[in-house]
């Protein structure tokens, strides 16, 4: 689960900067025990992977696993330099460029990148202006590049926990259509996902909490042994998940 913070000048906020990154490093250590989690997620785009791809927020690399066979290359990024330290490692013949950068800044450490797909899990709704960030992630595209989308759903459902995350808000259908359209994109696909965990989610989302933390390690083990059953869920008509994925290519 991607989260993005900002990188100031001032020794305040080069605290803040530490203490969200050590509760972003802890989250992604919790969420290493549902490695079903990660791979349902590639399931839902890794069709549309293809040349150089770009992930922004990529955290360890969870997700890149799974679909690194059917790309190039990965460009991949995040704020914090552990989790990048641990993906370098780990992909370390070359396929994948690990680079830190503040999302939140002009992204000129990615000036030279132009992908054919750029993907972002669960990153978009930590920006206030998330018009300004589709324009960034426009910008770092090849022509008729894609881009793979990822965000919580259900605008009705966002509450405490959501704040707590660092979200701005939750997406509906047609919210998320509507921010890439406007950008110059065409929606070739928009999916729910994980209806069971919407559920469930509406039972604790007045919790002051990351979502995570409300699962102890053995409950994780446990949900990461049921994944194959919940996406299941996904191809029933009807039902609104905890997660929109959204494909959107860019037009000519």
């Amino acid at each position: 689960m991607a989260r993005v913070v900002a990188l100031e000048s001032t020794m305040g906020d080069a605290r803040e900067l530490d203490r969200s990154n050590l509760v972003y490093h802890e989250a992604q250590d919790r969420m290493a025990l549902l490695p079903n989690y990660y791979a349902w997620i590639a399931r839902r785009f890794q069709d549309s992977v293809r040349g150089t791809v770009l992930e922004l927020g990529c955290g360890a690399g969870m997700v890149l696993e799974h679909y690194l066979p059917r790309c190039d290359k990965v460009v991949a990024v995040d704020v914090n330099p552990e989790l990048l330290r641990t993906l370098a490692a780990r992909f370390a013949g070359g396929k994948v460029d690990a680079r830190q950068a503040d999302l939140r800044g002009d992204w000129r450490e990615l000036a030279d990148v132009r992908a054919d797909v750029a993907v972002a899990l669960d990153v978009v709704e930590h920006f206030e202006d998330d018009d300004a960030f589709v324009e960034k992630l426009k910008a770092r595209l090849a022509p008729g590049g894609t881009a793979v989308i990822k965000v919580p759903a259900q605008s009705r459902l966002y509450g405490a926990m959501d704040k707590a995350s660092g979200h701005w808000r939750r997406y509906d259908a047609v919210s998320l259509r509507a921010l890439f359209e406007r950008h110059g994109f065409a929606t070739r696909a928009l999916r729910p996902m994980n209806p069971v965990g919407a559920w469930g989610y509406r039972l604790k989302k007045d919790r002051e909490t990351n979502y995570s933390k409300t699962f102890s390690p053995a409950k994780l083990k446990l949900v990461n042994a049921a994944i194959p059953v919940l996406a299941l869920f996904d191809h029933l008509p009807g039902l609104d998940g905890l997660s929109l994925v959204g494909i959107f290519d860019l037009k000519s």
